[in-house]
């Protein structure tokens, strides 16, 4: 009885070792178990005290390491969805403020605390995760799209639950300047510029300076000068209030402000006063080693120049900024596109030729990318993923009760089976499966053949679309023309048609209404790459050479060289077409 005893007790003890919280980790364990609407706030307690402690880091890094080996330890011990979710999150944010190394697994964790969150049914915690996924995925269109998740659920559940709201808001309107849409740009903005009187505790002043920054340069983009001038001017009126208190940031705000104000002043024809401002913008960012900006004011500077037929002192300006982007970490791509075309432009007036080619093959170069980046960025194209993530979600919970209602019928219809004659069963058996069968092929070879159908349906429609927006183009551009507006490129930016993801879509729809075609082109071309095989399908849909530039976003001519390059490798003969060749191969 007394060993019965000690093996109880000694059982006991292990069991409450397993269930017993380090003294450090206590607070953090309570926090995170909490699922009603204070746990943002009670988590946030953890995440405060880690932005506390990359004051010293050097001295709190090992204390922190520590902490994070007891988590790990008591969470392997004792499982628990939340508190897993909850963990990784809280690893994550102390590399961000540690300044450590992320690796791709935490972005694979992090990813997946979205499953879990969905799997609790939580959705505010989910909404935490998707804040975190957009710090992760900043720079890419990942970002747009978590962080208008994280609004989405966070509006859903009430912004007084969560803190930082505001910054969701500034991120995405951020986001949306760099995808050129300015519009939704300014309406996410001007909602992040309302949390400064409901998010006191919260609210960082030179967040706030960039908002506004990012608000005033879209409406620069929009041709709207004086609502520029009034954000702008609201940059100068918040420092000289409450100035900051690092002069690096002070001195350099003042000076984007005002260089911005100028160079409003000088598109609305006032450049007297206009020039002035940008100067100075020049030269308090070339004193603080503000590259980004030093490049922004002397692109500025620079067309002025070309407008006055000062082509010489033009091209040294672009130049210059030009050189000056190379040297800057910040948002550059714009202002080396601006000093790209500014210095082909000068070598063209200075009967320069293959200098002007050179920059021209940079500035498209550049183009090309930063179009790509756009168009993977686009705001239609994110919520389209929004909506697609809640349709999912509901399918999730239908196929969940589908699944328990067929458990259900089953039980009974098994029921039901046992109470069969199994004489009757086994005489039905063999015809009811033949029966099965028969059926299933008609119906498998009638869904093919709709299949097949639908999906050359979509590929005519598909073509409609491509004639459709060319006549689009066609006609912005004899508009513009007409207008006098400077740079067709830059007004046809938002006309390219496909993502890749829509060419995997395009590809799947264009196999299942031609079946043989891919690989009897494969039979022709073994190695053939992604991008000849594009080029291959839209010339068997017919589609001219401007329409191929159209949907591929390059020019008619690289597509020209493009089909004689794929005319050589095929081996056409030289008497031969290379559009019937490739349309002979559906036959």
């Amino acid at each position: 009885m007394n060993k019965l005893l000690l093996l109880l007790a000694l059982w006991c003890s292990c069991f409450a070792l397993g269930f017993a919280q380090p003294k450090p980790i206590r607070p953090l364990i309570d926090a995170w178990r909490v699922a009603d609407t204070s746990q943002t706030h009670r988590a946030e307690v953890g995440y405060a005290q880690l932005k506390a402690q990359k004051e010293n880091r050097r001295l709190n890094l090992p204390k922190h390491q520590q902490l994070l080996g007891m988590l790990h330890a008591y969470v392997d011990q004792n499982p628990d969805d939340r508190l897993k979710i909850r963990l990784i999150m809280y690893e994550i944010l102390g590399k961000f403020e540690f300044e450590q190394k992320r690796l791709v697994q935490d972005s694979v964790n992090i990813y997946n605390c979205i499953k879990l969150a969905h799997k609790l049914k939580d959705d505010q915690l989910k909404a935490e995760v998707y804040t975190l996924c957009a710090e992760i995925g900043r720079g890419t269109n990942r970002y747009i799209l978590y962080n208008l998740k994280a609004i989405e659920l966070q509006r859903k559940i009430g912004f007084s639950h969560f803190k930082y709201v505001h910054n969701r808001f500034f991120n995405v309107s951020f986001g949306l300047y760099q995808s050129n849409d300015y519009r939704q740009s300014i309406n996410y903005g001007l909602q992040c510029l309302a949390f400064k009187n409901t998010a006191k505790k919260t609210w960082d002043p030179r967040v706030y300076l960039f908002q506004l920054d990012i608000v005033g340069a879209s409406y620069l983009k929009l041709n709207q000068y004086d609502s520029a001038k009034y954000y702008y001017r609201q940059i100068i009126d918040t420092l000289v209030k409450k100035p900051d208190q690092e002069p690096y940031i002070q001195t350099l705000w003042l000076a984007i402000a005002k260089g911005n104000i100028g160079h409003a002043l000088v598109l609305q024809g006032r450049e007297q006063e206009g020039i002035p401002l940008v100067k100075l913008q020049l030269n308090e960012s070339r004193r603080l080693g503000s590259y980004n900006n030093m490049a922004m004011a002397q692109n500025i500077l620079a067309a002025i120049d070309f407008e006055h037929r000062r082509y010489q002192e033009a091209l040294a300006k672009w130049k210059e900024a030009y050189q000056w982007t190379f040297k800057s970490e910040l948002y550059v791509v714009e202002q080396q596109l601006l000093a790209a075309k500014g210095i082909e432009k000068s070598y063209q007036k200075l009967n320069v030729p293959d200098s002007a080619y050179k920059y021209g093959d940079i500035y498209h170069e550049l183009s090309s990318k930063r179009l790509l980046d756009i168009s993977s960025k686009k705001l239609s194209d994110v919520k389209t993923k929004i909506e697609f993530d809640n349709i999912q979600n509901s399918l999730e919970n239908i196929n969940a009760k589908l699944q328990q209602e067929k458990l259900v019928r089953n039980s009974i219809l098994a029921g039901i089976f046992l109470l069969t004659v199994i004489s009757l069963l086994l005489y039905n058996r063999q015809k009811l499966k033949t029966k099965h069968q028969t059926e299933i092929l008609n119906r498998d070879r009638m869904a093919k053949d709709l299949e097949i159908k639908e999906a050359r349906e979509r590929l005519g429609t598909f073509a409609k679309n491509i004639s459709e927006k060319e006549k689009l183009i066609k006609n912005l551009e004899r508009t513009i023309k007409a207008n006098g507006t400077e740079n067709l490129n830059d007004s046809l930016l938002n006309y390219v048609l496909l993502t890749d993801e829509e060419w995997s879509r395009f590809k799947e729809a264009f196999s299942k209404a031609y079946p043989l075609f891919f690989p009897r082109l494969k039979q022709l071309l073994v190695h053939i790459n992604p991008a000849e095989e594009r080029l291959a399908s839209l010339i068997c849909l017919q589609l001219n050479n401007g329409q191929i530039a159209n949907m591929l976003g390059i020019s008619v001519d690289s597509v020209s060289r493009s089909k004689r390059r794929l005319k050589k490798r095929i081996n056409v003969p030289d008497d031969s077409i290379l559009e019937d060749y490739i349309c002979a191969l559906n036959d």
